[in-house]
Formats: C-alpha cells, structure tokens, sequence
C-alpha cells in the first residue's frame, strides 16, 4: 500500500465530560442463511436474474422519450432556485465525544487502525466496512477529538461514522449520499445525464422530492460539488434531441448513397463533415432534419425509427443517452448508447465531443464544430459492429442541439 507521509498527530487524554445525544441505530453484521451442502443439477442453468426489461423500467422515460414541437426553440430561459442544490450523507454520524487529544503518533498504519489506536482508550469500538484502506504516518498531533478523526479521514480519503448508543465507528470509502435538486425537468435530468456521463450509475431518483441517492467515495464527493458549482454560475445546458434509425439499402444496393444527400440539399447545406474510427459526422443547416431525413429514405432505404429522445449536457461535461430506455429492449440497439460533451463558445459556437458505445466498448467518435440551428447527422455505422443479427443495416443517428440558459431566481423578502 501506498505510505501518505502527513504532518498529522494524535494522543488521547483525559475527557471533558459533557452531555451528548444518543442517537441512531447499527447492528452488528451476522452471517446470512445457513450453508446448505448439496449439489447443483447440472442441467439448471446459472442464477436466475431479474428480466432486463424489469430493470430498464424507468420513470424518466414520458420525460426523456417524447419530444414536442414546443421544445424546438434553440435557446430557452428558464429561472432556477441554486440554494435547492444540497449534497449530503444519507446516514448522520453522532456527535463523537468531548476528548481532548494531544501528543499522538503513529508510523505505517492503515486508517482504520489509527482509529483504533485512538479510540481505544474510550472504549470505542472500530469496524473496517470496505478497506483495504492507505497507511499513515504523523506525530505529535493534538486538539479537539471530533477534529483529529475529521484530520485522519481526509487525509486517508475515508468516511466515518459513530454509533453513540453501540459505541461502534464505521470507516468506509464510500458512503451514500443524497443530491437534492432543483424541482425543475430540465434541471433534473441535465444532472442526472452529466453524473451518468462522467461514469456514474445506480442512480436512485426520488422525482416527488427532487432527490438523487448514490454510493460514492471522496472523488465522488469532489465531482458532485463541482458539478453544483458549475450551477452556480448561471450555465449553459446543452439539449440533444436524438433520432436513431435502422437502415437497409432498398433496389439491391448494398450501400445507401450518401452522396445524394449533398445532389438533394446542396453542398452548401453540409457545413462540416468529418471522419471517424466508423462511419462519418456531417454538421448539416436545419434543412436537413428528422422530417427531411425521412424523405431522404424513402426511395432509398427501408428505415425504423428505433429510439427517439432527449439529454442534457451541463456545458463542460458529458452526458450519456442510453438508446435502450427510448426503444424496445428486444432490439439489438438497445446496448447502444450515445455520449456527447460540448463547449459552448460565446453565445452561438459549440465543440461537441461524441462517442457512440456498445456493451463490446466503443464503437467510434466524433468532435464537430458547430453553431446554434445545425444538426449532426452520424452516417455509415455498419449494424454489424455491435449485433451479427443486423448485417447489411445501417445505423444513423440525428442530433439536434439547443441550449437552455439557467438564470438563478432573485428571492424575495
């Protein structure tokens, strides 16, 4: 294990006796049912699993999957209470009692043993939840208690927790938490997308009191805060509106012409185009749409619109569109998923960062240059590349980007 040499140190020392409240509740941890010996029939197959469409229910969905004619504007304002956004523990430690420390010290020790150390004088009892955790060293460290066990967890990046009545800390690494959020949809689903995004999952949403839970460490804790930060200064949301087509090549051509793509609209309505690892990137004008695309096809490719849907990307960071929860979960797609991340520049210019990943890892991507009123329009992704089943379709995906700019409300007294 790595040796965090600290300038930290702790004795403990006599005890100011002083009234606390007991509170709260931990058992101890018992093992669970009993081992049975016997023998698995070989013929059973492996542990059975909740259905994947159990697990995809999602209360997002009437909120993600529909998009309305109303929500074209390019640019929405929408007022927002920041004093909303509030990240605390889901479990509350009691406070530690009144102890004076002075003159302590330890040299390669893991954290929970330094705990232990510290605390045994007490009577304190010390339980490791999720270790192995790092070593510390420090000397001659004094003052309040409650602020030497604060000292020991930052610098070992763990969490503690005291029981009163049991007389039991619990250190972990991670810990749930809740995020109380903004009661607003766009607000909601921006965090939920940008924490996704930034590889975040078994998100639990409370959409009646605007509350995500999550299990998280410090640097969970550190990204959380700055994503709140970030909504302190009045942002940027970028909108996708996502279109994701099956296509296969009508006539008995094995490919769908792009190039009568340009012969329809004009080159000038292709403002940008761009290669990956897989397929192409066309920043395109707002004729070429979901509508038009559609008309595009039609002598040419047999098509279904296989998932439809929106996400928000807090300006800065990526933000993830599961192409399943907008689709059936029988179809092959379903392990797709799109993930975008975009830098507004000034009030029109934006660098989107996309990547297209299946459940086999990624399958290619893209930065485009675009301004506000363009599409990017993802073509030539043979099906192939995440699903045998689908071989000679094409999957092509439509995006179309808007923002919405938050303005913290004036509250009134």
């Amino acid at each position: 294990m790595t040796k965090n040499r600290l300038f930290l140190i702790f004795g403990l020392l006599g005890c100011m006796a002083t009234p606390f409240v007991l509170s709260g509740c931990v058992g101890n941890i018992y093992a669970g049912r009993p081992l049975i010996q016997s023998v698995r029939p070989t013929a059973l197959p492996t542990e059975p699993k909740t259905t994947k469409a159990a697990e995809m229910v999602s209360l997002e969905s009437p909120l993600r999957c529909t998009i309305h004619d109303s929500q074209q504007n390019i640019i929405t304002v929408i007022p927002f209470k920041q004093e909303a956004f509030k990240l605390e523990r889901a479990e509350k430690s009691d406070p530690v009692p009144r102890y004076e420390v002075t003159g302590f010290s330890f040299d390669g020790q893991t954290a929970e043993k330094v705990f232990f150390k510290l605390l045994g004088e007490a009577k304190i009892k010390v339980i490791g939840v999720d270790g192995p955790f790092p070593e510390l060293a420090a000397e001659n460290i004094q003052g309040e208690l409650s602020e030497v066990m604060d000292m020991i967890a930052d610098a070992a990046d763990v969490y503690y927790r005291y029981n009163a009545e049991e007389k039991v800390v619990l250190v972990s690494r991670e810990v749930t938490w809740n995020l109380h959020v903004p009661g607003t949809r766009e607000v909601m689903i921006s965090v939920l997308d940008s924490l996704r995004g930034s590889g975040m999952h078994d998100l639990i949403v409370n959409w009646e009191e605007s509350v995500i839970t999550f299990k998280g460490d410090k640097g969970t804790e550190k990204k959380v805060a700055s994503l709140i930060e970030l909504f302190d200064t009045e942002p940027k949301l970028i909108v996708f509106d996502v279109q994701v087509y099956r296509a296969k090549p009508v006539g008995g051509a094995k490919e769908i012409v792009w190039q009568d793509l340009i012969d329809t609209f004009g080159a000038e309505k292709i403002k940008f185009m761009l290669s990956g690892v897989m397929g192409r990137a066309l920043v395109t004008g707002g004729e070429i749409n979901n509508k038009s695309l559609k008309r595009f096809f039609f002598p040419r490719a047999s098509y279904a619109l296989v998932s439809e849907g929106m996400f928000i990307a807090a300006n800065g960071w990526r933000a993830r569109f599961d192409v399943g929860r907008c689709g059936y979960m029988s179809m092959p797609e379903a392990q797709l998923s799109i993930l975008a991340q975009t830098d507004v520049q000034g009030e029109q210019r934006m660098n989107t960062s996309i990547t297209l990943d299946s459940d086999q890892g990624e399958i290619t991507a893209f930065t485009a240059k675009s301004s506000l009123g363009d599409n990017i329009l993802l073509i030539g992704i043979p099906s192939s590349s995440f699903s045998n089943s689908l071989n000679g379709y094409e999957t092509v995906v439509m995006m179309t980007p808007r923002i919405i700019r938050l303005v913290k409300e004036i509250s009134s007294k």
